[in-house]
């Protein structure tokens, strides 16, 4: 799902350019405050692993037009007022510009104004606000439902998460029958049980739209979507958090598809006829519709699992904002001579875009 940017952007984010942000305030659909004077302190962080996904602290300020919030309805006010942030790249007089989100204004931990008396009046010469973020599955969780919920008989999968959820819809992963005894706990939960069973999880799209990544790339994925040069922090361990033997099953049509593969070459510490006997990784995913590809999922699924030691790896890059979680991409350390590819899980990127932003994945294969 990594952002498509023509080969020049992709080259400027690496090389010498002009970095910047933009943010635009809005309430709905409607601007409420254009160009709204971001500084570059802060930082937006998404988390893979959480249900609200994104989150963001910035700081604006400005020498005078303040947009210190005063009344509920006035922009930046944390009552339903949204912030979309577009990172801009410039090099001469070319600009691009990348967005990063559409997040909704939770907070406003500190604001205040510089008031220069007058006899007759106090003129606003200058004005700082601190804002914290949240992006829109925090509306999700925080709508929840009022009272039982349950399926709506005839819906497929996408039809009832465009039910269920208050934002536009981008689908994704292909539609499914809704599985028999699906029950809704809450309205986020509803969201993602109908996602995995399309094989994913939800997504918000830099539009704020709601839509699926497929779950566990890094299991099965094949072909990177992006190369980054960068620095890999890989801490080594040794653990029993392995496994030697995998079940991927799938069921398309109502045919059931099933694969096993184990690690059964007897010169091999962990294979499943010595000591430490058989641990057992069940997979499964509707995406994987043939036979053919649940056999190949089987062994490369077993080749990952097998040699799962080091399987947080933090990088340290020049900001790459094409970047999505849910990314299978390769990280190129020039350095150390090291590559690794495997999942985006988290990312982290400075307010300051000229700093390194950080990322962690769930490795894959390291080199």
């Amino acid at each position: 799902m990594v952002l498509q940017l023509e080969p020049e952007l992709l080259a400027a984010l690496e090389e010498n350019h002009e970095p910047g942000w933009r943010a635009d305030a809005f309430y709905g659909p409607t601007l409420t405050a254009a160009d709204v004077p971001l500084t570059w302190d802060g930082s937006l962080t998404f988390a893979g692993d959480a249900q609200v996904q994104g989150r963001g602290t910035v700081r604006l300020a400005r020498d005078n037009d303040s947009l210190v919030p005063k009344a509920k309805t006035d922009p930046l006010a944390p009552f339903g007022q949204e912030l979309a942030i577009t990172r801009t790249v410039t090099v001469g007089s070319k600009t691009w510009d990348i967005p990063m989100g559409r997040f909704r204004i939770f907070e406003v931990p500190s604001m205040r104004e510089y008031l220069r008396l007058y006899p007759s009046q106090a003129q606003v010469i200058g004005w700082d606000a601190e804002l914290s973020l949240r992006d829109r599955f925090e509306a999700i969780i925080a709508d929840d439902f009022l009272q039982t919920e349950a399926p709506k008989p005839g819906n497929t999968v996408w039809q009832e998460i465009r039910r269920l959820s208050p934002y536009p819809i981008v689908q994704s992963l292909p539609d499914t029958t809704i599985p028999a005894g699906v029950a809704y706990k809450s309205r986020i939960d509803a969201i993602e049980v109908l996602m995995a069973a399309l094989g994913g999880v939800p997504h918000l799209t830099r539009q704020g739209a709601l839509t699926a990544r497929p779950a566990d790339v890094w299991l099965t994925a094949t072909e990177p979507v992006a190369t980054v040069k960068g620095v890999i922090d890989l801490d080594d361990s040794l653990s029993m958090d392995f496994y030697n033997q995998v079940q991927v099953t799938s069921s398309t049509g109502g045919n059931d598809l099933v694969a096993v593969a184990r690690i059964t070459d007897m010169s091999n510490p962990i294979a499943v006829g010595r000591p430490i006997g058989g641990r057992t990784y069940r997979y499964s995913s509707p995406l994987l519709d043939t036979q053919a590809k649940v056999n190949a999922a089987a062994k490369t699924v077993l080749a990952r699992v097998s040699g799962r030691q080091s399987r947080a790896v933090r990088v340290s890059c020049l900001p790459r904002p094409d970047l999505e979680l849910g990314d299978y991409i390769e990280v190129v350390d020039e350095a150390q001579g090291r590559e690794v590819v495997g999942e985006v899980t988290s990312m982290t990127f400075p307010m300051n875009p000229t700093d390194a932003m950080t990322v962690e994945l769930i490795a894959a294969e390291t080199r």
